[in-house]
């Protein structure tokens, strides 16, 4: 098993998905979801070296979240899904500013979108946070989309509001 983090924040660190992950992606997902997402996210890491990771607190696996490869022209998809035990602790919002951080440096990706379902008031504001705007939604989703561009005599991209 690969367990190099690829990831990290202040609270968070990440690595690539294993099969040994079934378990984790089965208590975020549902048995039957978190089988398909593990193995979509196992293909997409054998492929493209890009996939959600599994995210570590306190060396304790508390969720799946991180980048798929937005064909046409989209950017990069983000996505972000805890254990339910762990929400409320800024995870999330801690997760997305770090990972945008990340993406822009590492990737040189500027642009970013979410699928959200509009249930999820707490994904949205955490998205909304950073700069994401929604479309209008569709079959009870929101994509969120966000451009990243260059603050004046920075390197760093920064969230264009």
């Amino acid at each position: 098993m690969d367990s190099q983090t690829l990831f990290r924040s202040f609270r968070l660190n990440g690595r690539a998905p294993h099969l040994s992950d079934l378990d984790l992606y089965a208590r975020v997902f549902g048995t039957v979801e978190g089988a398909s997402r593990l193995a979509a996210d196992l293909q997409d890491w054998d492929r493209y070296r890009v996939s959600p990771w599994v995210m570590f607190h306190a060396d304790y696996p508390v969720g799946v979240a991180g980048f798929r490869i937005g064909f046409g022209g989209e950017g990069l998809e983000l996505s972000f899904h805890f254990l339910p035990e762990v929400a409320g602790q800024g995870l999330a919002s801690e997760f997305v500013q770090a990972a945008l951080d990340q993406a822009a440096s590492l990737y040189r990706e500027d642009q970013f979108f979410a699928m959200v379902s509009l249930d999820n008031a707490a994904s949205i504001r955490v998205l909304e946070k950073v700069g994401f705007v929604g479309d209008p939604p569709v079959g009870g989703q929101r994509r969120m989309r966000l451009t990243l561009t260059p603050r004046a005599g920075q390197d760093r991209a920064v969230p264009s509001v």
